[in-house]
């Protein structure tokens, strides 16, 4: 059994209908191995010693890929996003949390924590400079945590959307339209009548800046702006 089957059985989310692995922009993996390099550089000029400088490199670099390795899991009943490595507890997401107007495909999703005014969030996946991602209304940010974590609670951030709820922000590869397609099926599957025009309200992919005022004043939504 997989991971992501492995925490949607345990977060009763039903079977797995796909995985996404978050994107992460070049420029950001860029910057990962000039750290790594650094650090390497580091300890050869300090112990003139060039194998524990490049494994020391490469550790650093790999520990990096593995803390940057996010999934956002389609479930028949819910979304799983975070990080599924043994001891990790993704976010868990039920359809009943989400609200299908407030779902939105967007260009440039590494814009959303500067459209929101917050440079940092729990539900923010969208490393600076992603493009193609997904925008979500769903619950805040404890009440999707599947373990309380004390340090974790410290990026939470206030709710944003009419609601009461939170903007969560996924950076993916794809096509759009063959997530939404998704994601509609199975909120539809799971009694969501209202995402029937999912694809409707999330499509044609726009601006991370039409959709979120700055600050976080406001979500509009394809049936009228929810307002913070």
């Amino acid at each position: 059994m997989s991971s992501a089957a492995r925490h949607a059985r345990a977060h009763d989310l039903g079977r797995v209908l796909r995985v996404y692995r978050m994107a992460r922009p070049l420029p950001s993996f860029v910057l990962e191995l000039g750290i790594a390099a650094a650090i390497g550089l580091g300890i050869h000029l300090l112990s003139g010693l060039l194998l524990p400088a490049v494994g020391a490199g490469l550790l650093v670099l790999l520990l990096v890929e593995v803390l940057g390795d996010v999934r956002l899991v389609v479930c028949e009943r819910g979304l799983l996003i975070g990080r599924l490595l043994p001891g990790c507890s993704p976010y868990r997401l039920r359809y009943s949390e989400i609200d299908p107007r407030g779902v939105a495909c967007v260009r440039d999703v590494g814009r959303c924590a500067r459209a929101t005014g917050r440079s940092y969030g729990s539900t923010l996946f969208s490393p600076r400079g992603s493009r193609r991602g997904v925008l979500l209304d769903g619950p805040v940010a404890a009440a999707a945590r599947t373990r309380s974590f004390s340090v974790a609670s410290l990026f939470d951030t206030p709710p944003d959307t009419g609601r009461g709820g939170k903007i969560w922000a996924f950076a993916y590869a794809g096509r759009p339209e063959a997530l939404i397609d998704l994601l509609g099926e199975a909120m539809l599957a799971a009694g969501r009548a209202d995402a029937a025009a999912l694809r409707e309200s999330a499509l044609p992919e726009r601006s991370v800046d039409e959709l979120v005022g700055l600050g976080g004043r406001s979500l509009p939504h394809a049936r009228g702006p929810v307002r913070a």
